[in-house]
């Protein structure tokens, strides 16, 4: 190996312009290599590590010529210059980080949630239900885009109002209310409120056509205050087994004000959100109500204007899911 030290270093990276340059033009070397006697491709290198500096200033140009002074100015420039020069092995003796750390071919049979969007709308019936797995959520923002906005919304709140029974009769806080503060208020199913609600019951034929779907129960939620929220937890096939024999498909489709509906992993509690706007869907299999609760988040920014927001679910059963083991 040869130690020089006039070989041009712009030259090393085809910037030299002086016509007559004082340094060495030396082909194909590896400036880092002939700077720090390190470079990080190491045998790789396609340039020569045949050339080491013997400059032991560090200096920022080919044209300063090595000043011996030893006045104080110099000695802290030449500290500056070694503590780059550590800094410069540094960089190159550390040891570099892999942030793969799997190379094992991954398929849908790994994952614990798969989102699938489903763009059709009212009268597209392109979804092939067989593709769907029991590990999915299935998005649909279109199914009642031929209303205008709100447009649903206002019409359940109208019938409601005016089913002939009172709000404080239809209105029941839901499961633990009169224990968590500020979770939703459901209607009641043991009065005979739908047959005043032509609205709902054209939103449950509609859900009952896009998905094939054999329903067994339905709800009516209603999430008055911008504070109201659902907690976190699994659909009720999830714990009880013969409804698990005719449950195994949930359809929840939201109106009015935008909130996120959320799913937590019901071991790790990691949390993943999917915001609702008006007249989206989301639906979700078998396996998801086991892996994951699902809820929906608290609103908790100020807002002057809150219509209102009010969710109708559906449970009941679809063929051909393909199982996930």
């Amino acid at each position: 190996m040869e130690t020089r030290k006039n070989i041009c270093k712009d030259f090393m990276f085809n910037k030299c312009k002086r016509e007559n340059c004082k340094f060495n033009h030396v082909e194909n070397v590896c400036f880092y290599f002939w700077k720090n006697g390190l470079c990080k491709f190491g045998n790789e290198c396609t340039k020569s590590h045949n050339y080491k500096s013997n400059d032991k200033s560090n200096d920022k140009s080919n044209d300063k010529s090595n000043d011996k002074s030893n006045d104080k100015s110099n000695d802290k420039s030449n500290d500056k210059s070694n503590e780059k020069n550590n800094k410069n092995k540094d960089k190159y003796n550390r040891k570099r980080v892999k942030n793969t750390e799997c190379f094992v071919p991954m398929d849908k049979d790994l994952v614990d949630l798969r989102v699938v969007l489903d763009l059709r709308s009212k009268n597209d019936k392109n979804l092939d239900f067989s593709l769907l797995t029991s590990r999915d959520v299935l998005l649909s923002p279109n199914l009642f885009s031929d209303f205008s906005e709100f447009e649903i919304y206002n019409r359940l709140v109208s019938e409601i109002k005016n089913c002939g029974i009172s709000e404080n009769e239809l209105l029941k806080m839901w499961h633990g209310n009169n224990k968590i503060d500020g979770t939703h208020l459901i209607a009641d199913d043991h009065l005979r409120w739908k047959e005043k609600c032509p609205t709902f019951n054209m939103i449950i034929q509609r859900l009952r056509d896009t998905f094939k779907m054999d329903i067994k129960s339905t709800r009516f939620n209603w999430y008055i205050d911008p504070k109201h929220w659902k907690p976190f937890h699994h659909d009720s096939s999830y714990i009880n087994a013969e409804r698990a024999k005719n449950q195994n498909f949930t359809v929840a489709v939201s109106f009015g004000a935008t909130k996120d509906a959320a799913f937590e992993h019901a071991k790790t509690k990691t949390v993943i959100s999917m915001p609702q706007r008006d007249g989206t869907v989301y639906s979700f299999t078998n396996d998801t109500n086991a892996i994951w609760r699902h809820g929906i988040l608290q609103d908790k920014t100020p807002q002057n204007v809150y219509i209102g927001r009010i969710s109708i679910i559906a449970w009941g059963w679809i063929d051909n899911i393909k199982q996930i083991s």
